[in-house]
């Protein structure tokens, strides 16, 4: 069985110097799938393809050019439905491909597995980039549709794909997302001080990790903090994470002014190790997220032994249990609440750090490498 596996947004990720989720993603599946094969000794190969130019060298190895650009192919492809040109070659050297990373090629005969990890842009397209948003949402339902098989990562997401694009449900699989083993090693106190010199922080902060995004929802995470009494926002800052994304005309005012009154902290990108740092030194991880297909960073936070006030809608509960202070991320009574229980209820504090840690040890990339193998065997079978 030979694989064609995507890597487009992780060979961009590598250029940029960071990943993203979906770039954690293929690289870690990437990771999985080789270890598992390595493992079996079976007889299964991988091939990375990505678009774009210059690709880079990668721990893949340097992954062949599918086109120079996606989004020229996904207007032809979804308007006058043409394959990739060079779709024969490709399919003389793999037997199925896996578009990890939305950028869901039409490859004639070749049998296509695509991850989606959320239908954001369908459901809600106000939270996307404003750039040809329509087009975009049109577009990637389109290439959805077009995939033999679907994998996405929770229960939630697959719902939602059956609700409203109308897929059958067994044209759908879900393979939940790992934990890197980082995650769960302990920084010694010394390091640990060393980065948050680095950053002028002390322990005991609220952090805030991810793209600055509407759906992210900071905006209410600040205006909860703001609820919180002088004293406490001054004992507990709230740190944010995460690069500049869009439609933060209203938001980065207000970040501007959290780091003029020394009650927080604006870090923009910080490399794993210091997040990790982070992770294990702040009071909590706020996660009010309005919409998760996932939500990794509960998970990672669970292994790294810091307290979870995470979203109780889509797909968070599904992820986080009972281990989580549970918020509406709507309402900013309910997050400025939680923030100040986590605070106050050491004994359910020390609970909730053992409930996330076992439970973050259920996630890992090999099972999720092994669920995806029986996707491709039951895609190859089928066809």
């Amino acid at each position: 069985m030979k694989i064609g596996l995507s890597c487009t947004v992780w060979a961009a990720g590598e250029r940029a110097g960071h990943l993203d989720g979906i770039g954690t993603y293929s690289r870690a599946l990437w990771d999985g799938l080789d270890q598992t094969i390595q493992s079996s000794g079976s007889d299964i190969q991988l091939q990375p393809y990505a678009f774009g130019r210059d690709l880079p060298s990668m721990a893949c190895g340097t992954p062949k050019q599918l086109a120079v650009r996606y989004p020229v192919h996904a207007l032809l492809s979804g308007i006058l439905k043409l394959p990739l040109p060079n779709s024969r070659a490709i399919a003389r050297d793999i037997d199925l491909f896996h578009a990890t990373d939305h950028h869901i090629p039409r490859i004639h005969g070749v049998p296509t597995v695509a991850t989606i990890m959320d239908v954001i842009p369908m459901l809600h397209p106000e939270w996307i980039k404003n750039d040809l948003r329509s087009l975009k949402s049109w577009l990637f339902a389109a290439a959805i549709r077009k995939a033999d098989h679907i994998i996405t990562i929770s229960e939630y997401s697959k719902q939602d794909m059956v609700e409203h694009l109308k897929i059958s449900p067994e044209r759908i699989s879900v393979t939940p997302l790992g934990v890197e083993p980082i995650y769960f090693e302990r920084i010694e106190a010394e390091q640990r001080r060393a980065v948050l010199d680095t950053h002028g922080l002390q322990p005991g902060f609220f952090l805030f990790v991810g793209t600055l995004q509407p759906r992210k929802n900071l905006l209410r995470v600040l205006q909860a903090f703001q609820q919180l009494p002088d004293a406490v926002r001054k004992a507990h800052p709230l740190v944010i994470v995460g690069r500049d994304g869009w439609n933060n005309e209203e938001l980065l005012p207000q970040l501007h002014a959290l780091e003029q009154k020394g009650e927080g902290r604006w870090l923009s990108y910080l490399p794993q190790s210091d997040v990790l740092t982070l992770l294990q030194s702040a009071s909590a991880l706020v996660f009010a997220s309005l919409y998760e297909g996932f939500g990794l960073p509960v998970i990672e936070a669970f292994a790294a032994q810091c307290p979870v006030i995470a979203s109780n809608s889509t797909s968070v509960p599904e992820v986080s249990g009972n281990a989580a202070w549970p918020v509406d991320p709507y309402s900013v009574e309910s997050i400025s609440a939680v923030m100040q229980d986590v605070l106050n209820q050491s004994t359910l504090r020390e609970e909730k750090i053992q409930l996330g840690l076992a439970r973050a040890h259920h996630y890992n990339w090999n099972e999720c490498a092994r669920q995806t193998l029986d996707v491709y065997r039951k895609v190859l079978k089928d066809g």
